[in-house]
């Protein structure tokens, strides 16, 4: 890159920082693993990620075109995907009530959001329109939304805005993942957090009594709360499955790590979505198995050492077998799912050979012309002089012929 690309980066960079240093300070406490919640550790590895993506697709990105989306380039696909993104919107606030009515009024709102980005788009275009959206849901985050992952949101839809700008659709068709990846790094809202989450406990709690049923222990699900012993075997006391417990901490964090191992792999896009999404059921499913073992573990060892060191020794331990359980997903497709490519042996399923290249000449020697253009240089004759023959050396004449003296008789 040249020093006229980093000094406007460096501009770019040094413009968000101070219009959004009040936001990026309150993240940084609220997130770092020092200080910060615990729920949200996470957070502080996914630019990492971003910038390592970044890195991996470098040479894609330095011959990527970089054209300026400016509010002049009038075309049926913008018009197009403005008016998909107006109809979601509408969609969002007329039926999304209906689905979701403890969230009426976040719906509500995210749908105008939506009807506003695709009035920008139709009169600046996406660059522009996303831009001055993010602003605009930057400010209402402020006042009347009074909300702090709204304005971090429009911080991101800011950023991504002030790229798709700059460098346009080719450089974005790269740099997408990063941005939008950091969504993953927002904490949610209270009010969305407890919403989630409590369906989540439930189900903890549901799949650990039947564990402990099984198992041969006596235990009662009470809300989110759970029962164990009869009283006369063993005493009663309950087990609270708490927020803490849903699972929200390994949720997100599978998700993100999810989408790590997806989008830094050269997979279709579809197969990296897949990879992401499949972070929500592994965590769910070993947040599940860790309470059942929390269950368990206060039942037949102790109640202090379940809630106690244990609570978070068992928490760890079961990151393990849902990383373990993501790469099975990655091989999962990597064996059944068998793309084409050329050269491939329609007779042999499953073994696809590269094809054939030709052997390109080393830097040092010079490549051979080709045959149609090959020239035959004549080399001139040498003239040698011929050596006399023995009877020339003695004078005789080479075109007599001598013939043999017969042998005298010994009379």
């Amino acid at each position: 890159m040249t020093q006229t690309a980093w000094v406007k980066i460096g501009i770019v960079t040094l413009l968000m920082v101070l219009t959004f240093r009040f936001n990026l300070v309150r993240l940084w406490l609220k997130t770092n693993p020092f200080t910060g919640e615990p729920n949200w550790g996470h957070s502080i590895c996914i630019p990492f990620i971003g910038l390592y993506f970044l890195y991996l697709n470098r040479e894609e990105l330095l011959k990527a075109k970089v054209k300026p989306l400016l509010a002049g380039n009038f075309s049926r696909a913008r018009f197009i995907s403005a008016a998909v993104v107006i109809a979601l919107g509408l969609v969002a606030m007329f039926v999304g009530p209906k689905f979701v009515p403890s969230q009426e009024s976040n719906v509500t709102s995210g749908g105008w959001g939506m009807i506003i980005l695709g009035g920008l788009a139709v009169l600046l275009d996406w660059g522009l329109g996303t831009l001055f959206g993010g602003l605009l849901t930057f400010a209402y985050g402020i006042w009347p939304g009074q909300n702090d992952f709204v304005k971090d949101f429009g911080m991101v839809m800011t950023l991504f805005g002030v790229v798709l700008t700059l460098c346009g659709w080719d450089v974005m068709r790269i740099a997408w993942f990063p941005i939008v990846f950091l969504i993953c790094a927002l904490p949610w809202p209270g009010l969305v957090y407890s919403w989630v989450a409590t369906p989540l406990q439930n189900l903890a709690a549901n799949v650990a009594v039947k564990t402990m049923q099984i198992s041969g222990v006596t235990a009662l699900q009470i809300g989110t709360k759970i029962r164990i012993g009869d009283g006369v075997m063993r005493p009663v006391h309950t087990l609270n499955v708490a927020e803490a417990c849903a699972g929200m901490r390994s949720l997100m964090t599978f998700i993100s790590v999810g989408a790590a191992i997806g989008f830094l792999s050269n997979r279709p896009l579809w197969q990296k979505i897949l990879i992401t999404l499949s972070g929500i059921p592994i965590a769910i499913f070993c947040n599940v198995m860790r309470v059942s073992g929390q269950g368990l573990l206060d039942t037949y060892v102790s109640t202090e050492l379940a809630n106690g060191f244990a609570h978070q020794f068992v928490g760890m331990v079961m990151l393990i077998p849902a990383f373990f359980l993501l790469l099975l997903v990655c091989w999962v497709l990597d064996h059944i799912f068998v793309e084409e490519v050329e050269g491939a042996d329609p007779g042999h399923a499953g073994i696809v050979r590269p094809p054939t290249t030709p052997k390109q000449p080393s830097p040092k020697q010079p490549a051979p012309l080709p045959a149609a253009e090959s020239v035959t240089i004549p080399v001139p004759r040498r003239r040698v002089a011929r050596r006399p023959t023995l009877p020339e050396r003695h004078g005789i004449d080479p075109g007599i012929i001598i013939a043999p003296t017969p042998p005298r008789d010994s009379a």
